[in-house]
């Protein structure tokens, strides 16, 4: 049995590690030529520096790939086993499916514990210093960061984008204050404008943009159109950059013990939020926790419905095999997003969260069951 075992392990985690590999090149090759390749090539950043942005991206992605990468390894795997007469010849030698299947089980359910730990601790930490990282960069150079035709947020309240740029010039330039709960305060809109570096009484350093052809329009408590309108010849406004300030943080980004603070008291809520505001937010937090040890899960129920499937399909064609695993995990994470457009007030956090990895772990269950009763 230790001879199948090792043959049925290691058939699995190669496969595995190819198509978890594959993934996470698939999932981070476009935050790293996209944002990344952009910052290096800006001077705003270091190649070195680049280098820990790509490791902090990996962390990230890593729970979105590992469930693939198990379900198509599986299925590579066994659906190899099976075209070459292996499986059959196991199951003719009295071999039962469950004890032929354990060795994935085995090294699923210990995917399973790591992608736990990645999702709780690991990423949310990742998550955050590769914020950290990119806003530095920005504050080291503030004007290299406003790339043409798209959002910078990189500036403690306050979204910006430019049509174009020339060294400190900018044309086209749109400019949104922010307050602290993400709610457009006011809009700034020039033909052209400076962007320049200064420093303030006290030492701190500030980005000035001195605009021309302006049409300023500002909204006061949060409403959705503008209260007050002006359109300039010129105008200056400062974003400064000496107090950096912690920003909004997505829940994902959040740890165990954060998560667990939040789900107590409640997560970015104004002070004077009414009681459904702050319930909401309670909820919220409850079910990105549950979802994080949902992911963690679906490997294991991935798994478990990847051995029948590779019993049907029978295939050691490896593409086919990919593509099988690419439809199934594709079901996976469309059941998770429709459960995640359900408000969290509609029904329990935990059963928002664990129902996708419920119903794929009942239907392999299943589907398990008939493949060993034959």
């Amino acid at each position: 049995m230790r001879l199948l075992d090792r043959l049925v392990l290691g058939e699995v985690a190669a496969a595995t590690a190819a198509a978890t590999g594959g993934g996470v090149f698939v999932l981070s090759a476009g935050n790293v030529v996209k944002q990344i390749a952009g910052e290096v090539a800006s001077g705003r950043m270091t190649a070195l520096q680049a280098a820990e942005l790509v490791a902090l991206v990996m962390p990230g992605v890593v729970p979105y790939a590992l469930p693939l990468g198990v379900l198509t390894g599986i299925l590579i795997a066994f659906g190899r086993l099976g075209a070459q007469n292996e499986l059959t010849a196991m199951r003719a030698g009295g071999v039962s499916l469950g004890r032929i299947a354990a060795p994935a089980l085995l090294l699923a359910g210990l995917l399973s514990l790591a992608a736990a730990a990645v999702n709780l601790e690991v990423a949310p930490r990742a998550n955050t210093a590769y914020r950290d990282l990119l806003r530095g960069a920005a504050e080291r150079n503030p004007v290299a960061a406003i790339v043409p035709g798209e959002l910078c947020r990189a500036f403690p309240g306050a979204v910006l984008r430019a049509g174009g740029r020339d060294g400190d010039k900018l044309t086209d330039l749109a400019l949104w204050r922010v307050d602290g709960a993400g709610r457009i305060t006011q809009s700034l809109h020039a033909r052209e404008a400076t962007a320049r570096l200064a420093e303030d009484d006290a030492g701190g350093r500030r980005l000035v943009i001195d605009a021309r052809d302006v049409r300023v329009d500002r909204r006061s408590g949060g409403e959705s159109r503008a209260s007050t309108y002006a359109s300039l010849e010129r105008a200056e406004t400062v974003i400064p950059l000496g107090a950096a300030q912690e920003g909004r943080r997505k829940l994902r980004w959040l740890t165990t013990s954060e998560l667990l603070g939040a789900a107590r008291d409640g997560w970015d809520v104004a002070p004077d939020a009414d009681a459904a505001t702050r319930e909401r937010s309670r909820l919220d937090a409850a079910r990105q926790l549950h979802a994080h040890l949902a992911g963690a899960a679906a490997i294991l129920a991935l798994a478990a419905l990847a051995i029948p499937l590779s019993l049907r399909v029978g295939r050691s064609e490896t593409l086919a095999n990919a593509g099988l695993g690419l439809a199934v995990a594709l079901g996976h994470y469309l059941l998770t997003a429709a459960a995640g457009w359900i408000p969290s007030t509609a029904a329990p956090p935990a059963l928002l969260a664990w129902a996708p990895t419920l119903a794929v772990a009942a239907l392999g269950a299943w589907l398990f069951r008939r493949a060993s009763a034959r």
